[in-house]
């Protein structure tokens, strides 16, 4: 029975570290849309002008996105704005603007 128990609290430790992480990571990425990325996608992400819509979009797509951008690959009328912005992010803060982006506007 102990070990049921401590297997339980094993699991429940695991799920609530990957709730911060995930909260952490929407906390970065917010930090980054708002002062970076909202002033053409809009401040909901539902874009402006020429500027695409966000808020429809999954994670995976806007990391592919991103990367593709970091690497300096031109694949839309704007991937001149977006290459230079793209390049100086890191691993983690391209995660963490998409897992922003997916939640914050759901």
């Amino acid at each position: 029975m102990a070990f049921k128990h401590s297997s339980l609290a094993v699991a429940a430790v695991f799920c609530l570290s990957g709730v911060a992480a995930h909260a952490q990571d929407a906390a970065q990425g917010e930090e980054i849309y708002q002062s970076v990325c909202k002033n053409c996608h809009g401040p909901t992400a539902n874009g402006m002008a020429s500027y695409p819509k966000l808020n429809d979009k999954d994670v995976a797509y806007l990391t592919d996105r991103l990367e593709t951008y970091r690497a300096g690959d031109k694949v839309g009328p704007n991937s001149l704005l977006m290459i230079p912005h793209a390049k100086r992010l890191s691993d983690d803060e391209i995660a963490s603007i998409a897992v922003y982006v997916t939640t914050a506007f759901e």
